[in-house]
């Protein structure tokens, strides 16, 4: 293997932020071109050094900070998992002289552990993996892992032993790294096993005495921990999966509630993890709602039922963990001590929105309350309710959250009715006022010059930028210190202001340009609704002032004196723009330099600008009216179905 790290044409490419052709054209046309140094005729590989010397001279990339450069000679290894491994475990040893093929990396992540400490690099370097195409899937949200932990007994005084019987990124196992003194986990793919081990132990929060331990292998067919027993137990295991062992694992002594049938992948895990349990210990897993209601495994959630281990079910929004699109439920399982009593009812909960505190307290209250007295448990309609054991015990055994829960219903409705009501009417009122008012041009008027703004942009009149291609923490959790406000495609879509953050440490204007007013702000991708392109190019205001820019966005800041911005917006609006500048066959890019607009004098310029942000104006109102018509819809249907509205007359 080669000592020095090298990237292919698709890296450079990433690396410049530009399309593969690209990178094809300037092997053409420069002559100083790095020439290959491995691979093949058809896939040839570069000195990352030279590439990145040969761009910075071009003006192609700006100076690479000290972690972007350090995940480039870890991405530019094949082997990604494993190398970040190697960094983590060289870090965990406390970074001595390095040695080997890849003494590179290793000094590179020992100098930055000794600026930024050992455990803000790795994260960081993990967080870089999470998010690349070496990442083995979407990480679970911290508000999530914050909610398994509470409910599996993270708060309890004594440290607990925890196992994750299925894990990919370790993430579940993040909410017990304060309060554990013992966890094991296991997953399928070799090269994690390493990585997950070194990210609990490397956490800032872990206990100076962890122990971590995590193992190779299909839980259900090689079990690493046979015969251990855990206070807690969590997991997100495969679904769906119909090649879980079902014949070979027939008379397995695990199945001490019914051999799942082959379809019932979800309930082999079930009592799986129930079999790794202490007597009194918890088992809190993430299941599709399929499992919930399905006629193949009822046999098996009665018998769960009748032997107290099914405690509780929540429902949980889509979004909540992988797989982001389906409203995932959490099981929460006890395995009852000998002589306990048996339990009369099960809780059902739902959350909208994990991210709202509220809403969390008020289900983690419903389950402490509900542990104290299940059947004193109040009961909030659409939230929360203790069902007894023989309502659940019919032909159908449905588990199932919204079918166990009363319907909630607005006793406020009329009122709100009548509020929506008023808002749509003068928001119709006024819309005829906003339709711009304009005639038809003269006979030869659309005749103009059309200028591209890479001209534009070598005569100053605009100022392109693009925001780095990763935009750090842009997920659910909020980094920790100080943090940014980002700009992000679904703030543009949703046409919100920014909403994400983003750490004080990484908004260097090189990599995340800051927003100023007047500023025209367009998406790097063309998706396949033109009206969703339409919709997202924004001319910022105070809203976004000071804000950084964030991934897949391109800023051009236009010069008053010589551009208006609502008339630069206007045209780059136009979806016709956009496909003419693209690239690419299933994902769209648009190249913004392409795009041409008219050269037209200032003063037409500002003409033009006042009716695209009138004609904006009126769309929005537009679509707003829309929102609040299917709001009234909805009211006044559930207020006449619940009998808190009656028809006129």
């Amino acid at each position: 293997m080669p000592t020095s790290p090298q990237v292919t044409a698709a890296e450079i490419a990433r690396i410049a932020g530009v399309g593969r052709a690209a990178v094809s054209n300037w092997r053409r046309r420069f002559d100083d071109f790095p020439r290959p140094v491995g691979g093949s005729d058809a896939s040839p590989t570069f000195a990352l050094a030279d590439v990145e010397g040969w761009l910075r001279a071009q003006g192609k990339i700006a100076e690479v900070a000290p972690e972007e450069r350090l995940w480039r000679l870890i991405a530019a290894d094949g082997e990604v998992a494993d190398r970040l491994a190697d960094i983590g475990e060289y870090l965990l040893a406390g970074a001595p002289a390095p040695v080997g093929p890849h003494a590179d990396r290793l000094r590179a992540a020992g100098d930055l552990a000794a600026t930024r400490g050992a455990p803000a690099v790795f994260a960081d370097l993990y967080a870089r993996f999470a998010e690349s195409p070496a990442g083995p899937g979407g990480a679970t949200p911290a508000a999530t892992v914050a909610l398994i932990a509470e409910l599996a007994g993270a708060g309890r005084e004594k440290p607990v032993t925890v196992l994750d019987l299925a894990t990919t990124h370790g993430d579940l196992l993040l909410g017990f790294v304060r309060s554990a003194r013992t966890l094991r986990g296991q997953t399928e793919a070799p090269a994690l096993a390493r990585l997950i081990r070194v990210r609990l132990a490397l956490h800032p929060n872990a206990a100076p005495d962890i122990d971590v331990a995590i193992a190779e292998g299909d839980g259900l067919r090689a079990d690493a921990w046979p015969g251990s027993r855990f206070d807690a137990v969590v997991g997100n295991p495969p679904f769906n999966d119909r090649n879980w062992g079902h014949d070979e694992l027939a008379y397995d002594q695990r199945w001490e509630y019914g051999l799942p049938p082959r379809t019932e992948s979800e309930l082999a895990w079930v009592q799986h993890a129930l079999g790794h349990t202490e007597a009194g210990g918890r088992v809190v897993l993430l299941m599709p709602p399929a499992v919930a209601a399905r006629g193949s495994g009822r046999r098996i959630r009665a018998e769960l039922l009748r032997r107290g281990a099914l405690r509780a079910v929540f429902g949980l929004p889509a979004g909540a963990a992988p797989p982001f699109g389906v409203a995932l439920h959490l099981w929460i399982l006890e395995r009852r001590p000998s002589g306990e009593r048996m339990p009369t009812h099960v809780l059902f909960a739902e959350l909208d929105d994990l991210a709202d505190a509220v809403a969390a307290h008020t289900a983690l209250r419903a389950w402490h309350d509900f542990r104290a007295d299940p059947a004193g448990l109040a009961e909030i309609p659409g939230r929360h309710r203790a069902v007894p054991l023989i309502e659940l015990l019919d032909d159908n055994v449905d588990l199932t959250p919204a079918h166990n829960l009363p319907a909630q219903t607005d006793a406020n409705v009329a009122e709100r009715v009548q509020d929506t009501r008023a808002r749509l009417l003068a928001l119709l009122a006024r819309l005829p006022h906003l339709v711009p008012a304009v005639p038809a041009a003269e006979e030869g008027a659309g005749t103009w010059r059309p200028v591209a703004l890479a001209d534009l942009a070598r005569t100053g009149a605009v100022t392109l930028y693009r925001s780095a291609s990763r935009g750090g923490r842009v997920g659910h959790e909020t980094p920790p210190g100080p943090t940014v406000p980002m700009l992000t495609t679904t703030d543009l879509a949703a046409a919100v202001p920014p909403s994400a953050r983003l750490s004080a440490a990484e908004a260097d204007e090189a990599q995340h340009p800051r927003i100023h007013a007047g500023d025209v702000i367009v998406p790097t991708l063309l998706g396949g609704d033109e009206h969703g392109w339409a919709s997202a190019v924004r001319v910022a205001g105070a809203a976004e002032q000071d804000a950084v820019l964030g991934p897949n966005l391109h800023l051009l800041r236009p010069d008053p004196a010589a551009l208006d911005p609502w008339f630069l917006a206007g045209f780059l609006t136009d979806p016709a723009h956009a496909r003419r500048a693209g690239y690419g066959s299933s994902i769209v890019r648009v190249d913004v330099r392409r795009i041409e607009i008219p050269l037209l004098p200032p003063d037409r310029q500002r003409a033009y600008g006042e009716t695209f942000r009138a004609l904006r104006t009126f769309v929005t109102d537009l679509r707003g009216a829309a929102a609040l018509g299917e709001d009234l819809g909805r009211g006044l249907l559930e207020g006449l179905t619940a009998g808190l509205l009656r028809p006129p007359g």
